[in-house]
């Protein structure tokens, strides 16, 4: 019988720490690769590869990967990548709790777009000319800052580069995608910081009255807030990352479906055919079958 594969949650990584003074984690490096396995974390990553080949996958979406590739992982996405035989990746790694980005401080637009990676903004993107080489000077900044760990403001140096990296991505993935734009009007910042809570906690038990009780809004006006600013209802906005995660799992594990849906935070298997045959218009046999593994 064959080993059953999981995804592997991750909750540190070589060198990952918090900064001085505070218990937000932050790690930067550049680092040859070949190979990481299928894996998930409860922060986010941004890698830029410089050199080698290979393929990223996201939440079951892959991408090849060249000079100039820049990926972007949200919390909790499943990943994997590998490279192409004797071509091994070179790549600048910076692995963040997003309470670094300090979401309040942004104008609300860049915080709903941050959210719509991997969904209507593309989780890879490949970078050219001045683009490519703007982004890898602001990946040697962060890694100036972090090999300081005594420099005074270390930490407002670093949440000050790391918004810069992940703002030029964001600019560049909205003009590739002709993603429309709110006015600032239309979003408040508070929200926002409900949806990071969301993305961070998607497989755990989440309700609207646990939303209510962290941040201390009532359950009608968080329900209005997520139709009003996503278009979509509370449940069915967690449901969509729940699939995803799901989806990523079928494709690359041979785990039970039983298991799967579980891992993604469904406590009922019942629940999680109804929404994955909604989501994905057939059943999760039936992706698992068409898609194939792809690792």
């Amino acid at each position: 019988m064959n080993r059953i594969t999981y995804p592997e949650y991750q909750d540190h990584i070589r060198g990952l720490k918090t900064t001085s003074g505070s218990r937000k984690r932050f790690y930067a490096d550049i680092r040859t690769m070949s190979y990481s396995k299928l894996h998930h974390h409860d922060y986010a990553e941004l890698s830029f590869f410089v050199e080698g080949g290979g393929s990223e996958f996201i939440n079951g979406i892959g991408h090849r990967l060249r000079p100039g590739t820049i990926s972007f992982v949200l919390p909790h996405q499943i990943h994997i990548m590998h490279n192409d035989p004797l071509h091994p990746v070179r790549k600048y790694r910076c692995m963040f709790d997003m309470a670094l980005l300090h979401l309040t401080m942004w104008n609300p637009e860049m915080s709903r777009l941050l959210f719509s990676i991997g969904k209507t903004l593309p989780s890879f993107l490949d970078l050219h000319g001045y683009q490519e080489e703007r982004m890898k000077v602001t990946f040697e900044h962060l890694l100036h800052e972090y090999s300081m760990p005594d420099s005074p403001v270390r930490e407002e140096m670093i949440s000050l580069k790391l918004r810069e990296t992940v703002l030029w991505y964001i600019r560049a993935s909205a003009e590739a995608s002709s993603v429309p734009t709110q006015s600032e009007r239309e979003v408040k910042s508070k929200f926002w910081e409900m949806v990071q809570y969301v993305h961070t906690h998607c497989s755990d038990p989440l309700s609207l009255e646990e939303l209510s009780r962290q941040f201390e809004y009532s359950v009608q006006h968080i329900s209005r807030s997520f139709k009003e600013h996503t278009g979509k209802g509370f449940l069915e906005y967690l449901h969509e990352l729940r699939i995803a995660s799901a989806s990523a799992m079928l494709i690359h594990t041979n785990m039970s479906i039983t298991d799967v849906a579980v891992a993604a935070g469904f406590d009922s298997f019942r629940t999680f055919a109804r929404v994955f045959r909604h989501v994905k218009g057939q059943t999760a046999r039936e992706f698992r079958n068409s898609a194939g593994r792809l690792e």
